[in-house]
């Protein structure tokens, strides 16, 4: 996350949070706090309906409007003693998991200095510390999620290129298949038939010699050897090639 952002998310969570305890000591707009939080939930809901948000990453808006609702629900139903306090544990982990480690820890501090007005019985300090405690478990838990995550994505990147290799692999096998058959196909038609030509002309040239000197006479016997021994190493090698790629 850029610097500036960070600065912004961080006043965002501290503003945030004073905002809403202003509210909540205010003796006239402590009376409205459940419109309060139909109001914000109505303009969170079609903001999300609406605008969707550009950066999907960035659960900041989120966490704070649920920081809000709790908050002055808490304020609203009996503040530590309330039957929905343990919303505020769900609240500590949420922020591990879609925040910053650095947010989350400010988020922590701020809902202890809300709740600090309370520090009048064992109870509540007990209650306050138990939630402050809750962050680096959060913590710890977040990053093994956001680790696991990281494996998840590597497991995807590795399949990815094993699907590539393998695709590749089999490539190569259609295109080794395809130059064996064009080999034996060059053997068994091309090669072949020119020596067979060769062979054929050569006898034909041998079986009348009278114009032929002696020198021409033993050169083109040799032609004639030769040919077949080339013929006989092309079959030899066209065995080769069927019995290594069967």
């Amino acid at each position: 996350m850029p610097k500036q952002n960070r600065f912004f998310s961080f006043f965002a969570i501290i503003g945030t949070l004073f905002a809403t305890w202003l509210w909540a000591n205010n003796e006239v707009l402590q009376n409205y706090n459940l419109q309060l939080c139909l109001i914000i939930f109505v303009i969170f809901f079609f903001a999300k309906t609406f605008f969707p948000k550009k950066e999907p990453t960035n659960f900041l808006p989120e966490i704070l409007a649920f920081t809000i609702i709790l908050l002055l629900l808490l304020s609203s139903t009996g503040e530590l003693q309330s039957p929905l306090f343990f919303l505020s544990y769900f609240l500590i982990f949420a922020a591990a998991f879609l925040l910053d480690a650095y947010l989350t820890l400010a988020l922590s501090a701020g809902l202890f200095l809300f709740f600090f007005r309370f520090f009048d019985s064992p109870r509540n300090i007990i209650q306050i510390f138990s939630l402050v405690l809750t962050t680096p478990i959060a913590l710890y838990f977040g990053k093994l999620y956001l680790e696991q995550l990281e494996s998840q994505e590597k497991i995807k990147i590795l399949k990815k290129q094993s699907k590539h290799l393998i695709a590749k692999n089999e490539q190569l096998s259609e295109n080794l298949a395809n130059e064996e058959t064009n080999t034996l196909l060059w053997l068994s038609l091309n090669f072949k038939n020119s020596l067979l030509k060769i062979l054929h002309l050569t006898a034909d040239l041998l079986t009348d010699l009278s114009h032929l000197t002696p020198t021409q006479k033993e050169r083109l016997q040799s032609i004639h050897e030769t040919a077949k021994e080339i013929l006989k190493s092309g079959e030899k090698l066209k065995e080769k090639i069927d019995k290594e790629t069967d």
